[in-house]
């Protein structure tokens, strides 16, 4: 793939990832003009994928720092323009030619919108975040871990979306990224970015209670203009609400809400949060029962969020599907059956499968 004059050089590290490693690769067939890959000590088919596509491959002994490999492979890239990807992600056609669009123009770091699956309980979900992943030589990352890109460039947000899968294999390398924010927090423990990433990780790897306590220093931390402030503090409500905490919960909500109206992945949260506090003591919580109804309706009125990192559905078919369980808990069926057929409409298959059996309206 390598060209004699590459105008956008692939940046990679890897470590054993014959599982998706081709096919991240093939989607940047056309877009990217070199591949550079640092290698941290792969024992699969991983050096052989990434020989097939022409890669030039680097020997990089892993020293617990993500920064220095992502550097260590920037160094070796030939390129004016560098993209950055985990072999856990792709391209999707529209993002490429976004690409190639981007590096025709002024220096700025491209934003792109990365769409990941994720389990939550039983159920599979997709989120979407903006990461910095297209930018001119001259940029360096700086972190052990969930390293930071460093420029001088204004950032701009690309078109199209990065697609990401790795959060359903999550178990090995959450065991390892929970060592790493361990360090990070021993040297700078009001670090609110790592406390809510060590957060998320303990609650990928069924770890709730140590997930509380990250964040609840993290929420008392995180002042509300923060860009962190309304993603730790949704999922601050839903590890209150998976440890049933729930007077914490209705004290957090107090807090947050003139500070996230405009926000639909919070009034999901919200919703979901007064629903299971209302089952959990009916007498003694009846008088906020409208407020399960008033939040999923708020997520639907203000409809999927373009700019933030979000649940994808929170202010469609998620909000419909729960706001149909609402209706359909108070005999109002024919609602009931609204939400359920426009969240089947959207494509959410668990209102699909309800609707086979539903029997109200």
């Amino acid at each position: 793939m390598a060209v004699p004059d590459p105008k956008l050089s692939l940046a990679m590290i890897v470590k054993n990832e014959s599982r998706c490693l081709a096919r991240c690769l093939r989607s940047v067939q056309g877009i990217a003009d070199e591949i550079v890959i640092a290698d941290t000590g792969s024992t699969d088919d991983t050096i052989r994928i990434a020989q097939e596509f022409g890669a030039k491959l680097l020997n990089f002994a892993w020293v617990g720092d993500f920064a220095a490999a992502r550097n260590s492979g920037l160094d070796q890239t030939a390129g004016p323009w560098i993209l950055v990807l985990d072999a856990d992600e792709w391209l999707d056609e529209d993002l490429g030619q976004e690409i190639l669009r981007f590096v025709r123009g002024q220096p700025a770091v491209g934003l792109v919108k990365q769409v990941n699956d994720f389990r939550r309980g039983r159920q599979t979900f997709r989120s979407q975040c903006f990461v910095p992943r297209l930018f001119p030589r001259g940029a360096h990352y700086q972190g052990r871990i969930h390293e930071q890109l460093i420029s001088p460039w204004p950032r701009a947000h690309l078109g199209g979306a990065l697609r990401h899968d790795g959060y359903l294999e999550i178990q090995h390398r959450a065991e390892r990224n929970v060592r790493l924010l361990a360090a990070e927090l021993e040297r700078d423990p009001d670090n609110v970015y790592f406390l809510f990433q060590l957060a998320k990780e303990h609650n990928s790897i069924g770890q709730p209670e140590k997930a509380f306590a990250c964040l609840q220093k993290a929420f008392a931390l995180a002042p509300p203009g923060d860009p962190l402030a309304p993603g730790i503090a949704v999922d601050f409500l839903y590890t209150i609400l998976d440890l049933k905490k729930f007077e914490q919960g209705i004290a957090l909500v107090a807090r947050v809400e003139k500070h996230l109206g405009d926000y639909p992945d919070y009034f999901l949260a919200r919703g979901l949060f007064f629903m299971n506090l209302v089952r959990s003591h009916p007498a003694k919580y009846l008088s906020e029962l409208p407020k399960i109804e008033q939040s999923f309706q708020r997520c639907l009125a203000l409809g999927e969020e373009k700019r933030r990192s979000s649940v994808l559905g929170s202010g469609t078919f998620l909000a419909n599907y729960n706001l149909g369980l609402f209706y359909q808990a108070f005999g109002n069926s024919a609602a009931a059956r609204r939400c359920f057929e426009t969240a089947a409409a959207q494509g959410y298959e668990p209102a699909v499968a309800l609707l086979k059996n539903f029997s109200g309206g």
